[in-house]
């Protein structure tokens, strides 16, 4: 056993190159995991979360629910390998995993809800494109800006705030 865990950490080890160091140590949410907190325990907390909120918002019997389960279970065998590697290994991991998230819905967001709203003269067209331009992953790879990436996370917290507000006020966003 203990050679089979010794060997997966040397197989992980290529994760913890001195720039996805950088980035995770200085970012606001993943600095503070990669120190104290394991990240696998997050993301299993965020799976058992989804798997039993999903069984209560269905309001069908469990029996119904038994093939939407299915595919939401590979997201509770994930945290248990994450579990294997130390908490730098895990937050680099989520790190890349939101950052790559962030990336595809801003760019989406930006280009086809922009793209779509401006072509149909709605109101939600300018939100949409501010929203998804202000999450795209890009300025915190700056050498000078990493170390302050946490101030550029809440920047966009601050910024999406009057987005998603004339988003939802333009009728075409619903909660």
């Amino acid at each position: 056993m203990s050679d089979q865990s010794s060997n997966f950490k040397v197989k992980s080890e290529w994760l913890e190159t001195p720039f996805l160091i950088r980035q995770v140590e200085s970012h606001l949410v993943f600095g503070p995991l990669s120190r104290y907190f394991p990240t696998g325990y997050v993301m299993l907390f965020c799976a058992a979360s989804s798997l039993c909120l999903g069984v209560v918002a269905t309001h069908k019997p469990i029996a119904q629910y038994i093939g939407s389960i299915a595919d939401k279970l590979i997201f509770l065998f994930v945290p248990f390998i994450l579990l294997r590697m130390t908490l730098r290994q895990q937050a680099i991991v989520g790190w890349m995993a939101v950052k790559g998230a962030l990336g595809i819905t801003g760019i989406l967001c930006a280009t086809v809800g922009a793209g779509v709203s401006f072509s149909r003269h709605q109101a939600d067209a300018l939100p949409n494109l501010f929203l998804g331009l202000i999450w795209i992953p890009g300025i915190e790879f700056i050498p000078r800006v990493t170390p302050h990436q946490r101030y550029v996370s809440i920047a966009r917290v601050i910024l999406s705030v009057p987005c998603i507000y004339f988003g939802i006020k333009s009728g075409n966003w619903h909660w």
